[in-house]
């Protein structure tokens, strides 16, 4: 792992994410859009480099960066305390209204995971002047070497219809496929070691710029 901080993880994403089809749901507008992501990133960026895995290529700035979450202890409190809270922060962003409808939406995509003991890649981003260089496909293996040598399963979703093949490629298969409702994307949850149950072959493999 390569050091990294917050503000450079959340500028990295929100630029990486900046098109993505959950991105462009959650805020519409185009301009605004790269600094919600930027808000939005940087609490996940804290969490995980407080407590999760996060492995990054860097040259002379970070280019790609990917953030795992690995089996939690009983007792990890996940920072109830503290401020903004996720949801908290999506109200902020988005409308009391509309953030209940989006988080509404979500909840079952965390109950389609697998139920055997997995890590969750939860943002695999590289940056658009990046792109095509292989970095995401050399963070992604390295995640899922490290997660195999734990006994656990690696796990994703995407709602990006041209990171499937990509993932794909590195030993993921679909698990599922379904559309967000109110207006949402589609999603594809993806494993290690399981059968692929949803075609995937229209879509052309290459590494985009931002994954899940």
């Amino acid at each position: 792992m390569t050091e990294l901080t917050a503000v450079e993880a959340r500028t990295l994403l929100a630029r990486a994410f900046a098109d993505d089809p959950l991105m462009v749901w959650f805020f519409p507008d185009e301009e605004s859009r790269p600094h919600c992501c930027a808000a939005l990133f940087g609490l996940f960026a804290e969490h995980y480099l407080a407590g999760g895995r996060v492995d990054v290529v860097r040259r002379e700035r970070p280019l790609a960066v990917a953030m795992w979450q690995w089996p939690e202890p009983a007792d990890d409190d996940d920072g109830a305390d503290e401020l903004p809270s996720i949801g908290g922060l999506m109200t902020a962003l988005m409308g009391p209204e509309r953030a209940a409808r989006v988080g509404g939406a979500l909840r079952g995509v965390g109950e389609r995971r697998p139920d055997a003991p997995h890590a969750y890649l939860h943002l695999l981003g590289v940056h658009p002047d990046a792109q095509g260089q292989g970095l995401g496909g050399r963070l992604l293996d390295q995640g899922i070497a490290a997660a195999s040598a734990d006994g656990l399963v690696a796990c994703l979703d995407t709602m990006n219809p041209a990171n499937v093949p990509f993932y794909e490629a590195h030993g993921l298969a679909v698990r599922s496929e379904w559309v967000l409702p109110d207006g949402g994307p589609t999603v594809w949850s993806m494993a290690t070691g399981q059968t692929v149950n949803a075609p995937s072959s229209r879509l052309s493999s290459r590494e985009s710029a931002s994954s899940s």
